[in-house]
């Protein structure tokens, strides 16, 4: 019994010490900027609101991480536009498409909106740039902005990141 009773204390103090630990670098970014595509070349989607970081910074498209290590992001999008087809959503590090990130979204109709989500882990060194693409299959699709009246404006995009243990 005191065995075990020493063996439960311990591991509480384990937990509680790795308990008590935050992230190091993080970010949280969004964009109020209506963002369609006017061909269907890739464009790197705009931030231009930072609403909380840490030892991460964001310059318009590129965020840059402050120190290495693993880091979790996702992009979430509100997809739509005055016309018809695809949107696709896709991370970039150093300029390279992140393998297995692109996502897409039909739109058939153009009332309609939807989110689009794109996320992955990436090992990052300090100084590395991330970067979030969209592209349409037609003109007019992409990242929209929704002002419902008395609420809070739906961005077009919110990132978050967060580095990882």
């Amino acid at each position: 019994m005191k065995a075990i009773f020493g063996a439960f204390f311990m591991s509480a103090m384990l937990l509680a010490s790795v308990g008590g630990a935050s992230a190091t670098s993080y970010i949280q970014a969004s964009s109020t900027e209506e963002q369609l595509a006017t061909d269907t070349k890739p464009k790197a989607v705009t931030m231009n609101s930072v609403d909380a970081k840490k030892n991460i910074t964001l310059d318009k498209t590129v965020i840059r991480v402050n120190e290495s290590g693993a880091f979790f992001f996702v992009a979430a999008a509100q997809v739509g536009g005055k016309g018809k087809g695809l949107v696709r959503m896709w991370m970039k590090i150093n300029g390279k498409d992140v393998d297995n990130s692109n996502t897409e979204q039909l739109i058939t109709d153009p009332e309609f909106t939807a989110v689009l989500v794109c996320q992955g882990v990436a090992e990052v060194k300090r100084g590395d740039k991330v970067e979030v693409f969209f592209s349409g299959s037609a003109p007019g699709v992409g990242l929209v902005v929704k002002k419902p009246a008395g609420e809070p404006v739906v961005p077009s995009i919110i990132l978050s990141g967060w580095r990882i243990d």
